[in-house]
């Protein structure tokens, strides 16, 4: 159950679903933002929670529906990036 539906996910909540949207592990999300991994883990549960998710990418999913994350900041992996 969705905690508030209409507020904001933290910044370092949208910025790891924009990162995992854009297909990187949680790994590399916390490489990109200066962040361990299983602090990556705990801000993509604590979204999945806020937007009433039952996985990373059902959050995912729900935040580009609600418009919480903008398609435009996806970033489509090259292959550099994607190795």
């Amino acid at each position: 159950m969705p905690r508030n539906p209409h507020a904001p996910l933290s910044p370092g909540q949208a910025a790891a679903l924009r990162l995992a949207a854009s297909g990187y592990t949680s790994r590399q999300i916390a490489l990109r933002l200066g962040a361990t991994e299983q602090g990556i883990h705990l801000r993509l549960r604590a979204a999945a929670i806020h937007l009433g998710a039952r996985s990373r990418t059902h959050a995912v999913v729900i935040a580009l529906r609600r418009g919480l994350i903008n398609p435009d900041d996806i970033e489509y992996p090259t292959q550099e990036t994607a190795a």
